[in-house]
């Protein structure tokens, strides 16, 4: 449904005051008025997806035996048009008033949903909940008397039982049906080996109806929500469609009650779907035990969503959103073959894909390293000959496999992901399983590298679409990262294990092939004249600006001058100060010659400023987050993260209401400006918590985590508009509160406190000692919090070190500062240090080296840079002050 043309105009103004609110005292539950707008909401067995805020699904995704879908659209574009199921209401013996075919007002939490509204003086609730255990989600339909008279009602539902198959989305309409009596359930066995023979079923768990079907011929049953009984009620004739056939097959009820004023009924029907052995069993336990079920899962979400210490700021509106970020990460998982895994929307895919686990783990290792272990042991249970997992679905009679191909991105989030949890858990046992796939990957990935030294691919930039060979910016920065990784991953291993994972001579010929990869990238696709890496098609320049070069400004692989000038030319092309950035300029994939030029299949890309041609993704937005509060801009990516990534600021923009999306159109001269497609994402969720760490001082290169303190200032000031109630920062505003607290996993998941600013360099202090750096040395593993220090440091503080930072030393009396470093032999050691005074003195070994003055860090304080080769791969490092 369009959001309405003044709606698009006023609502940035309108919006926090009167149509978006949070629930008092609740960090999971938003209120949304604006009756237009996505919603998709499930558990681990089933899911629902909602469009135009109507309070009815157009769709209905099962998970259990395998993924199948009640879905009666036509075009997945318009797919918002699909109405397998209605409501009606009878007041009194008056006609009949079609429920939920306009939107509702909504209560929002990431896995559940309840819909409002007041229908001939009755109050009218739908709520979609659902189970932890049993393949079922729980609709209620409750409706209160609030007329001051009695009234009789009669209420009518039906769900047209039509399934869609996994893989092909094949169409299946009719099913054996029964009906249980002594269960309240009606079940449609479908025998179809595509639909890995699955039984359906509705449930009476609450007012019993007095008439029921299962025959769509009775009722006249349509796509489009039509029924019979909608123009001429009457008793439903308690008849099973026994099929299977050409018949249409429903699950459809009447009901009826008189109420009092004041008085409620609720209507609660059981929906789901399992394998023929085990749904009998289920339905018998279900009214029994669904409320429990239903608590069970809320719960769990609840508790990976808020237990423990969480994100706070300080500021209303960062601190919602992460905890509702954590939320979408506990509520966006699937059963599928036997195993609850992440997906990347409650209802949407039938598929598990490796890049959405990956991409959001990016995120959770920081405080969930529990997930990250099983989530990367899950993969590599999918592998094959150490070949990744590209995605596991079921197809027709299995589940299959792909696999990743050298080109796939995944073999190169696959190794970043595997360095970054090493580095945060310190599971040398795991990351030993997943050596051979590591290796494995940067062998693949390799076979891409060409004689420029730069990477090609056969799809553009982040896409999966396309077909056409050139050198690729965004997987050669990729890959540089991941050939960096795979170096340090080996060098951590080797500290824990006997024997070193490689040679150090091999080593050193990644390490080199990085750097030149590194060179060329600069000296071959930037152009000075469009200040940006360019792609290639084929041995032509690619026209078009992407937003993953991005990348590069965030992982540091640029100098200063020319990442200034990437970043700003994004900002020029890219950036739409509502919404966020566009994954791509000029948005014209659905030209004859882009289709022709790109090898795409047809509209694939969508319309211009829709999908991927031109819309606005969640990762695009928290990498250029990244890389202005890389670049010194904090005050820019924290007002930029509020407002198109925060809860209240996805609220607050142009269409928006509660989500954390997959894309939304970028079209300004659109009606549709602003909306918001799979409002539910995954990975969405976790790129807002990746982005909104680094923002407040975590990062982490190939070697070490370091907690630089945070890249915003600190004061008392929230820098929220307290008036609107809502926690929507107040325009210009950019000051968080004085104490910043958050959970961060390195070794143990250690409480970091952040006191405010201070002027010089702080050192970070674990369990009331003194570390003099804000890097995070491995003797620092086995503490239980962190914080900087509230005044600076009165010795020399590390910040940084491409070596595995092992422990840092003061000499109180001799005025020295020592450091054990661990890499490999041959090594290029870089170590910076921030310093009140330059030094008298550095050896590495007792021997002396040469060090250079940098920039200063901050007033009165100077930067030194020491560089030298480590001979023995374990080298002390010494600084005399």
């Amino acid at each position: 449904m369009r959001c309405p043309l003044f709606t698009r105009l006023l609502l940035p103004i309108l919006l926090p005051a009167c149509t978006a609110s949070a629930q008092p005292g609740d960090l999971l539950s938003v209120h949304f008025a604006g009756r237009f707008g996505q919603v998709e909401v499930g558990g681990p067995y089933a899911g629902v997806e909602f469009h135009g805020s109507r309070p009815l699904p157009s769709r209905i995704s099962f998970y259990a035996p395998v993924a199948n879908s009640i879905d009666v659209s036509t075009d997945y574009w318009k797919r918002g048009e699909s109405r397998p199921m209605a409501a009606a209401l009878r007041v009194n013996g008056g006609a009949p008033v079609e429920l939920g075919k306009e939107g509702w007002a909504y209560t929002l939490s990431p896995h559940r949903v309840r819909f409002d509204e007041t229908v001939s003086g009755i109050a009218c609730t739908m709520t979609y909940e659902f189970c932890e255990d049993a393949p079922a989600m729980v609709y209620r339909l409750v409706f209160t008397n609030t007329t001051g008279a009695s009234v009789a009602l009669e209420a009518y539902t039906h769900l047209r039982i039509t399934l869609r198959s996994c893989q092909t989305y094949a169409r299946f309409d009719s099913a054996r049906t029964e009906y249980d009596a002594g269960a309240g359930a009606a079940l449609f066995r479908f025998d179809d080996r595509a639909l890995g023979q699955a039984v359906c079923f509705v449930q009476n768990a609450g007012l019993r109806p007095s008439g029921w079907t299962t025959s769509g011929e009775e009722l006249s049953i349509d796509d489009h929500g039509g029924s019979h009984w909608l123009r001429s009620p009457a008793e439903l004739g308690k008849r099973e469609f026994r099929g299977p056939g050409k018949g249409i097959t429903v699950a459809a009820f009447v009901y009826r009650a008189t109420l009092a004023p004041g008085d409620s009924i609720a209507i609660v029907q059981i929906i789901g779907s399992g394998d023929a052995s085990r749904v009998a069993n289920v339905i018998q336990k279900l009214p029994r035990t669904w409320r429990k079920e239903v608590g069970r899962y809320d719960l769990r979400v609840e508790r990976l969503a808020l237990s423990g210490t969480r994100f706070s700021s300080g500021d209303p509106s960062l601190d919602r959103s992460a905890a509702w970020a954590r939320g979408i990460l506990a509520a966006n998982a699937h059963y599928i073959d036997g195993r609850i895994v992440p997906m990347p929307c409650p209802a949407e895919y039938n598929f598990f894909f490796t890049h959405d686990l990956l991409l959001t783990d990016l995120a959770a290792v920081q405080w969930d390293t529990g997930r990250v272990r099983r989530d990367l042991r899950f993969v590599a249970a999918l592998a094959k000959d150490s070949i990744i997992p590209h995605a596991y679905y079921w197809r027709d009679s299995a589940f299959v496999t792909e696999y990743c191909t050298p080109d796939n991105w995944n073999h190169l989030w696959f190794v970043i992901a595997t360095g970054s949890y090493l580095r945060h858990s310190g599971d040398g046992a795991t990351a030993r399983t997943l050596f051979p796939l590591v290796t494995k990957s940067i062998s693949e990935v390799l076979r891409q590298r060409r004689e420029d030294n730069l990477m090609y691919g056969y799809r553009p930039d982040w896409w999966d679409i396309g077909h056409v060979d050139g050198a690729r910016a965004y997987l050669t920065i990729l890959t540089i990262r991941a050939l960096r990784e795979y170096v340090a991953l080996n060098v951590h291993l080797a500290r824990s294990s006997t024997g070193v994972p490689a040679r150090g001579s091999y080593l050193l010929e990644l390490e080199t092939i990085a750097d030149s990869m590194q060179q060329a990238l600069q000296t071959q696709l930037w152009n000075p004249r469009r200040e940006y890496l360019m792609e290639r098609i084929g041995r032509e320049e690619d026209p078009h600006v992407f937003m993953g070069p991005v990348v590069a400004a965030v992982y540091g692989l640029l100098d200063d001058v020319h990442a200034r000038r990437l970043v700003a030319t994004a900002e020029r092309e890219l950036v739409d100060p509502r919404l966020g950035v566009r994954t791509v300029a000029p948005a014209d994939f659905q030209t004859t010659d882009a289709i022709a030029s790109y090898r795409l299949v047809g509209n694939e890309a969508g319309q211009p400023y829709y999908y991927i041609n031109g819309g606005i993704w969640p990762h695009a937005n928290a990498w250029y987050v990244m890389a202005l509060a890389r670049l010194g801009r904090a005050n820019d990516a924290l007002n930029f993260l509020r407002r198109t990534m925060s809860l209240d600021g996805v609220m607050a923009s142009p269409c928006g209401h509660p989500a954390m999306f997959e894309y939304r159109c970028a079209d300004t001269a659109s009606s549709e400006y602003g909306t918001i497609d799979k409002p539910s994402f995954l990975w969405a969720g976790g790129f807002y918590l990746y982005a909104l760490y680094r923002l407040f001082g975590v990062d982490e290169d190939e070697w070490n985590i370091s907690l630089g303190g945070t890249a915003v200032p600190i004061d008392d000031s929230i820098g929220t508009d307290r008036g609107s109630g809502t926690g929507v920062p107040a325009r210009g505003s950019s000051r968080i509160h004085p104490e910043v607290r958050f959970p961060l996993a390195f070794g143990t998941v250690k409480d970091v406190k952040l006191p405010g600013s201070a002027t010089g360099a702080r050192s970070l202090i674990a369990d009331g000692k003194a570390l003099h750096s804000i890097v995070l040395p491995m003797s620092a593993r086995r503490a239980r919090s962190l914080k900087a220090a509230p005044k600076p440091s009165r010795t020399p503080v590390v910040l940084a070190a491409n070596t595995i930072l092992e422990d840092v030393h003061a000499g109180p009396a001799a005025k020295t500062l020592s450091m054990d470093l661990s890499s490999f032999p041959g090594h290029a050691v870089v170590v910076k240090v921030a310093m009140r005074t330059p030094p008298a003195r550095v050896t590495v070994a007792g021997k002396p080296v040469e060090w250079l003055a940098g920039p200063h860090a901050e007033s009165g304080w100077n930067t030194i840079t020491v560089r030298c080769r480590s001979t023995t791969g374990r080298d002390t490092l010494s600084i005399a002050y």
